[in-house]
This record gives C-alpha cells, sequence and structure tokens, in this order.
C-alpha cells in the first residue's frame, strides 16, 4: 500500500458554538409558533411596539427574523399569505442555521 492510501482524510466537524447557534435558532421558532397557536403573538407584537424606540431597534436586531415575522402575522394581509411568509421566515432561517463542517482555506 502506498503512504498516500492510507493516510485518512480528516473529518471535519461543526464547532460546539455553532450546534448551540442552531438549537437556538429551532427553540425561538418553536416558541413562535407555540405563541402563534395559543393566540399570543398580538400581545407579543404590541409589547415589541409599545417599547421605547431604542429598545424597539435592538429586538429587531437582535431578534430579526422572528420580529419580521410577528409583524407579517399580525398585518392585515390574507391568511394565506402571512402563513406562507411566516413558514418561510423559519424554513429559511433554520436552514441558514444548520450547523456545517469548516473548511480549511487549502484546496
Amino acid at each position: 500500500m502506498s503512504k498516500s492510501s492510507t493516510q485518512s482524510t480528516p473529518v471535519r466537524r461543526a464547532s460546539a458554538a455553532s450546534g448551540g447557534w442552531f438549537v437556538w435558532m429551532v427553540g425561538l421558532w418553536v416558541t413562535f409558533f407555540v405563541l402563534l397557536n395559543a393566540g399570543r403573538l398580538d400581545d407579543v407584537a404590541g409589547w415589541i411596539r409599545d417599547l421605547p424606540i431604542l429598545l424597539e431597534i435592538l429586538a429587531w436586531l437582535l431578534f430579526f427574523p422572528w420580529v419580521l415575522a410577528t409583524a407579517v402575522w399580525t398585518s392585515g394581509w390574507s391568511e394565506g399569505l402571512r402563513m406562507t411568509l411566516v413558514i418561510l421566515f423559519a424554513v429559511v432561517w433554520i436552514l441558514v442555521s444548520i450547523p456545517r463542517a469548516k473548511s480549511s482555506g487549502r484546496r
């Protein structure tokens, strides 16, 4: 056997931080849909709107996809459009958050 055939390529793994980030993302989406199912999203939207402007901006920055989904859900748009957009936000944000192995800069 040649030396190159016996060497194994190192297994690249996602970092623990990326796994934690993914759990955080999924957890917040689960919380969002629990609040939606319980009919409490209007209360959350009102609470965010009633914050002082700087805190409201901070909430938008820190929790952007969920605040956006809350704003869409509490809008006057048709229920089908709102549900489609909220599910789209959740799916895309979760897919983007899936932990991936770090790629080495070498080729």
